[in-house]
């Protein structure tokens, strides 16, 4: 049996320990995909982080695959229709680090409320008379009201999170969630209103050709002119090209992100140029305690599945059809 894991992905050492036990484990020395498909040919798992891409080509091209096991959620650089036509389960990995990403999106919300990006660069680049410019843009975020789109496992997490604030939370999604609605106090609202009615927003939907660019021009004309916008989805959840617009004709209050329709960014981007946007390099989700979590949970699965088992979270579950344990 072999596992292949892509350049980049630095896996704790416990998880690799488990995953040599079991399989010749193979580490790419580069991300090209010459590489890639040289080693996938022969592999019967292979570990996935947000890149690299893995089309149809290379999928058809592993004819002993049974598993490529995703390290975080979202599933978007990965073809689950070709995967599912050769009978690979697809899984990510829900859950795991909810809490880390839920605490990044407060922390993302804070440093728009309180400039405190701005604030460090202030007090480093000796600029102290700056700081009646931060006086006067710092706002409170109690009694405020935040919506969220995507109730998931993050959604939820981040709902709780801005209650303690003392917020009122709005959330859209295409189900309700009637025992989130009585446990935590959140208020099902149509997407429309949510973005008229929020003083901020997160984005916690998954990227799908439903979910692409969900917030173009007429979202932001929808938006109050003082509203944060936070991305912890997906970058082409998110029109860029309309959100600088946006940003330019102050059409919202802010804009913060972890993810970007391109990773990673072209530093020169105007949108890197506003003082309201708040930005970091797709780490939302990685911590010390998430990485052992979530790494030792995808270990164990994939040797689940290479010994013939049904792993855990498959997302393409037309695949279990034609599967007998």
């Amino acid at each position: 049996m072999k596992i292949v894991i892509p350049h980049g992905i630095e896996m704790v050492e416990e998880a690799l320990a488990l995953l040599r036990g079991a399989a010749r484990v193979t580490v790419l020395p580069d991300n090209s995909e010459a590489t890639l498909r040289a080693e996938i040919s022969d592999a019967n798992a292979i570990l996935m982080g947000a890149k690299p891409k893995l089309d149809r080509s290379l999928i058809e091209s592993a004819s002993g695959l049974k598993h490529i096991a995703r390290l975080g959620l979202g599933v978007d650089n990965i073809d689950l229709q070709a995967a599912t036509e050769q009978g690979v389960f697809v899984t990510n990995n829900p859950g795991l680090t909810a809490d880390s990403v839920a605490e990044f999106t407060m922390a993302l919300l804070l440093g728009l409320a309180k400039n405190i990006p701005r604030c460090d660069r202030v007090v480093k680049e000796g600029r102290w008379e700056d700081r009646s410019e931060m006086i006067r843009d710092n706002v409170e975020l109690s009694s405020k009201t935040h919506g969220i789109v995507g109730l998931g496992k993050i959604g939820g997490r981040v709902a709780v999170r801005c209650k303690a604030f003392g917020m009122r939370v709005l959330y859209f999604k295409r189900n309700r969630a009637p025992d989130l609605e009585r446990s935590i106090g959140v208020e099902y609202t149509p997407f429309e209103t949510l973005i008229r009615e929020s003083d901020s927003i997160s984005l916690h939907a998954p990227l799908t050709a439903e979910t692409t660019n969900l917030f173009d021009r007429p979202q932001f004309e929808a938006m109050k002119r003082t509203a944060f916008l936070i991305n912890q989805s997906r970058g082409k959840v998110v029109n860029e090209g309309s959100l600088i617009r946006a940003l330019r004709e102050r059409r919202i209050g802010g804009y913060a992100t972890d993810v970007y329709e391109d990773e990673p960014p072209d530093p020169k981007s105007e949108l890197f140029r506003f003082k309201n946007v708040v930005v970091a390099p797709h780490v939302g989700g990685v911590t010390r305690e998430s990485r052992v979590r979530g790494h030792l949970a995808v270990a164990a699965e994939v040797i689940k599945a290479l010994r013939g088992g049904i792993p855990k979270n498959v997302v393409n579950g037309e695949v279990l059809e034609g599967f007998k344990v």
